[in-house]
């Protein structure tokens, strides 16, 4: 989240969810894991206890398998 007090941020958290900043996301990408949320979360989220996360040295979330357009493969010959 850009901003702690939203609409979307209230229902996360009303839902057990942590609200975190974007330096959490960059930082997960750059050391190749998914990180305790704790140091990151955004004013009025879960308390920086265990709820809602991981733990530290748990792999990062699978990623989706590109989707192919249509149209991106050569017709036929």
């Amino acid at each position: 989240c850009a901003f702690p007090r939203t609409p979307k941020a209230a229902r996360a958290r009303q839902q057990g969810g942590a609200v975190v900043g974007a330096r959490w996301i960059w930082e997960c990408q750059r050391r190749g894991r998914r990180l305790s949320c704790g140091p990151y979360l955004l004013d009025g989220s879960a308390s920086s206890g265990s709820e809602g996360e991981e733990p530290e040295e748990a792999p990062p979330p699978s990623r989706p398998s590109p989707k192919k357009k249509k149209g991106a493969e050569p017709p036929p010959m």
